[in-house]
Parts: structure tokens; sequence; C-alpha cells
């Protein structure tokens, strides 16, 4: 496989409004990311990807636009933009934004245009009613009917979001215009490329079907089924190429794509990199949660269902010449801490296992903020603590369910588990107030454990979380057959270890995790070599062929062939 950059970038995710705050208002700007790029170099970064920061009413925090050439005021202004983007560009660091454009807000001049009917009309999409209620049964992600009445249209509009997100018609070529027109702004400005949000919405199913009825307590059925992965999704990605992307032969793309559930789904948007580079596939992060249903339904799970998911993805884009990208935690999922290992009793060793499991995958590694420092979930949240639309939603709808005055604990522990705002309490600089996050109050509560777990004491300390990561990705970077060497699962069957080997023409690498709490003694049905990498000190006259693998042990082994 020939070498590519973004093949072997490392991708560091921002959430800008829990990143760093530079005036005090509580929120996280732009010129708080650039005091923070030397550290991210430092880290190992290549790639600063940007969640949304472009002019919202801030509904579903900045993934409802309305504005896609302005800058949130809370974060900055466009010469902030403009600075930050040339200091990256200084330290070698490339700029990626987030690419929002299956819908807008309902405050966009485009949505208050279409409301009046004319020329933009058909910009979204509207339908009549149908015997007087909604034109189907479809349910929103975030709760309720997919379809909003509009009074002064008299029709309803789609949003497979929230109500304050309008779905854009991509089957108007205008509108699709509209949105190449965006693109070449940015990267015309300097911008490297783009992350594109729910990009497989884009396309819907011709005629709006109901989707058969699999909850029969609600009228609005929850998922995926015609709202995504439509007919002409792959047209209009090759549109994008065309039109945009190909005069930019450098830039950066990635998919978000709910429901590209199989890997010979996935390869017809990534192969040969003709439509997108790579996309990010949803199930390993749906893994534990009950088949469907939102996110807040817990399932216990066992380590066979994870190997099965990342060794059948990784095997068949192996074969068919596509390409993964690895990740593990970012805005929208919890911190992985908890869900995966421990983020209690055995943290520091948790999240370094963890660490050499994401970071020798054959795929581009996506970082989240705090990550690399073993950011984990708060112990609990309060409902007057929540700001996340989907966590507020749910917690609504439950209550409503419930006689007045009822007890919505067990509510709120869902929400502790696996709620977004887990990712987005703000980054744990050091133990001064706030964390170091902001001089003000911040707009989200910042994680109690601020004060043990932070950045600057983790850069005094060699055996720390920050540490190994530095570590492990200058290893990644050292050995190409780390990024492109051939996968091989070992011990499928093992529901303790992970275990797999990454080969080139040169090196053969030996990747041992242990997901147990428990000391594991294991055989090892593959040769060692020299160990560049352990989370733990191996004890003298460990026989070869079995190990003595303690709780969350991981190691990286390298052998010369």
């Amino acid at each position: 496989m020939d070498p590519v950059w973004w093949k072997e970038a490392i991708v560091y995710q921002i959430y800008p409004y829990s990143f760093k705050d530079t005036t005090g208002s509580g929120i996280g700007d732009l010129n708080g990311i650039a005091s923070k790029l030397s550290y991210l170099r430092d880290l190992g970064v290549d790639v600063v990807w940007l969640c949304p920061i472009y002019a919202s009413p801030m509904k579903d925090m900045g993934y409802d636009i309305s504005d896609y050439r302005a800058i949130h005021p809370d974060m900055g202004t466009m010469k902030d933009w403009e600075a930050l983007v040339g200091q990256a560009h200084d330290l070698g660091l490339k700029v990626v934004m987030d690419l929002v454009v299956n819908h807008t807000s309902d405050q966009h001049a485009w949505f208050q245009q279409s409301r009046k009917g004319g020329a933009k009309k058909d910009w979204y999409i509207w339908k009549p009613a149908k015997c007087g209620k909604e034109p189907n049964n479809w349910g929103a992600i975030f709760g309720g009917s997919c379809w909003e009445w509009d009074e002064q249209v008299q029709e309803y509009y789609l949003h497979v979001f929230d109500v304050s997100q309008p779905d854009l018609n991509w089957e108007n070529p205008v509108v699709r215009e509209a949105v190449w027109d965006i693109m070449r702004f940015w990267l015309d400005k300097g911008c490297d490329g783009f992350r594109m949000d729910v990009i497989n919405c884009i396309s819907k199913e011709p005629g709006f079907p109901d989707v058969p009825v699999t909850d029969m307590e609600m009228e609005f059925q929850y998922g995926l089924l015609h709202r995504f992965n439509g007919p002409k999704v792959h047209e209009y990605l090759q549109e994008m190429n065309e039109r945009v992307l190909r005069h930019y032969p450098h830039a950066f793309t990635v998919g978000e794509t709910p429901g590209v559930d199989t890997p010979a789904k996935a390869i017809e948007y990534v192969k040969d990199a003709k439509e997108l580079q790579m996309i990010f596939h949803f199930e390993h992060m749906f893994m534990d949660i009950a088949p469907g249903k939102k996110c807040f339904y817990h399932r216990n799970w066992k380590l066979t269902e994870l190997k099965k998911i990342l060794s059948t993805w990784t095997e068949y884009m192996q074969e068919h010449r596509g390409w993964d990208s690895l990740y593990i935690e970012n805005h929208d999922q919890p911190r992985i801490l908890g869900r995966w290992a421990n983020d209690t009793t055995h943290r520091l060793e948790s999240a370094k296992m963890l660490a050499i499991f994401h970071a020798t995958g054959r795929g581009t590694v996506y970082l989240y903020q705090g990550q690399e420092m073993g950011m984990a979930n708060p112990r609990h949240w309060t409902y007057k603590e929540l700001r996340d639309l989907e966590e507020i939603n749910f917690y609504e709808d439950e209550k409503r369910k419930r006689p007045e005055g009822a007890d919505m604990n067990d509510v709120l522990a869902q929400i502790q588990v696996i709620g977004r705002d887990n990712a987005r309490t703000p980054m744990q600089w050091d133990d001064s107030h706030s964390a170091g996050f902001t001089s003000g109050t911040p707009w989200i509560k910042v994680n109690e454990d601020f004060k043990t777990w932070n950045v600057k004491k983790q850069q005094r300390d060699s055996g720390s979380v920050l540490s190994f990561w530095k570590t492990l990705l200058k290893i990644r970077k050292e050995h190409p057959g780390l990024v492109y060497g051939y996968f091989k699962m070992l011990d499928r069957e093992n529901e303790q270890v992970y275990a797999y080997t990454r080969t080139n023409d040169r090196h053969e690498y030996l990747v041992i995790c242990s997901f147990s709490g428990e000391e594991v003694s294991w055989g090892c049905p593959a040769e060692q070599g020299e160990l560049l990498l352990s989370n733990y000190s191996i004890e003298d006259g460990e026989a070869k062929d079995q190990m003595r693998l303690k709780a969350y042990e991981g190691r990286l082994y390298c052998r010369k062939i």
C-alpha cells in the first residue's frame, strides 16, 4: 500500500466550547485553541479537527448552523480563525472543519425565506398533512416526530434530528451548489478539509414511506431506516468530488455515517477514496446499547462481540482497498474508561491499555480532547446540570410517563453512563479554578476530579497517561508497520484478552490487551520479540508462551522478520 499522509496522521478532535476560554465568559474560544497548539504538536498531533464554530442559536451545540460564513461571536471572529489557522500551519498542523449540511438551523436565512415561499421554498423538504396528520411515522433522533407543522406554510417540514434543525432538500441542484460554495469558501481561506456530519442522511427514501412498527408504545418509530443511506447518496458525494474536492487534492475528508453497519456498505463510500477517504461507523459504539432503543438503554456486552465487530471491519477493508477511522471517544460518546474498562480502581492502567488498543489498529487515529490524559465521566449529574438536548429530551419524555413527583434517579444514572455531556465537560488543564479552563463560570460543570487528573500534573509525571500517549504516538510514527501492516486477529474466542498482529515486510508487531479486572493467564500463540511499550513492568521468568497479564494490562512487542 502506497504511503498517504492522511493515513499516517494523528487527528485530535476539539470541542471548542469546552477546550479553553481566554475571555472569562465560561465558553471556550478560538484564541484558547490557538494558545494550546504547541501542546498539541508536542503530543504528536498532525491534524486538529474543530467541532462547529459557526454562527448558531446553539440548540444542538453548534450543529444547528444559522450562517455558514460567520464565526459564533462567543468563540471569536473571522480574524481569530485566520490567525489560528496561520499559527497551526506554521507549526506543521492542519485544521479540519465540521461540515454540517444535512440540515441547518431554523434561524438560517435560507429556512426563513423557505417559509415565505418563492425561490427557496424547495430548499427544504415540505409535505402536506396526510389524513390530517404527519406525512409518515418517522421518529426524530431527538424525540417526537420527524415532521413539524408550520402554520405560516400550512405544511410539515422534515427534521430528522431536532425540530430546530430542518433538513435541506438535496434533490434540489441549487441547494447542492450552495453547499459546494460553502466548501470552496473555507478551503480557499486555508481550511485543510472536512469532517462531514451525518453525511449519509442527505439522501432519503423516495416517497417517504412509513417504517415498520417495532415499538407498539410509540406513535413515531425511532431509527434510521429510510432517513439515511438513500439511493442518491453516492451520486451526491461523487458530485461533491467532481465539483469541489478534486480541485483541492490535499483536502482531508471523513464522513459520519450512522446506519452504515457493514464494511460492505462502507466500502462504497471509501474505496480508493473516490467519495470519502474514511467514514465513522458506529457498530462498536452501539455494542452496549439495547437493539432498536435510544442510546440510554444500556446492555451488557462480551469482548468477543467487540472482536467480531472490529476484526470484521478491519479484515474487509484490508482486502478491499478501504481505510478505517480509529476512534473510541468523541463529542457524542461518553468517556471510554468506565464504558470498556475501569475508571475507578484501575483508571491509570485502563487508560494506558486502551491507548495501546486504540493506536495500533489499521486506520487513521482520532484522539478526542482529554482522552490523552485519561478523562472520565463525572460521577453524577443533576437535571439542572444537563446541557445536552438529547439528554434533556430523554429526561422529559421519561418524566411524562411517570406519576407526578416520581423518582428520576434511574434516568440520571442512565445519562451518567452514556450521555453526551460526559464528553463535553471542560478540558482539565490544571488544578486551579475551573480546572484552568476559564476564569469565569463554565457553561457546563467541571468534572470533580480535576484536582488530581489534569494536564499540568501529568506533564510533570513520566508515568502519567499523557506521557504514555506521547511515547505511543512517537512509536507509531517511527514504525510504518503499525500504520500499514497486515492485521491478523489472535485467539478470537477469548473473553478476556484482545490480541492481534500487524505485519509488514520488515517487522511483526504483537498487540496484547487484557480487558479483565483480574490477573489472567494467557497462552500466547505468537512470537514476541522486543517489548516496545507496556503499562506494567514485566516480571522476570515469565514463560514466553504463557503470559501472566495483570488487570487491564497492555503490551506492544516488535519482532524483526
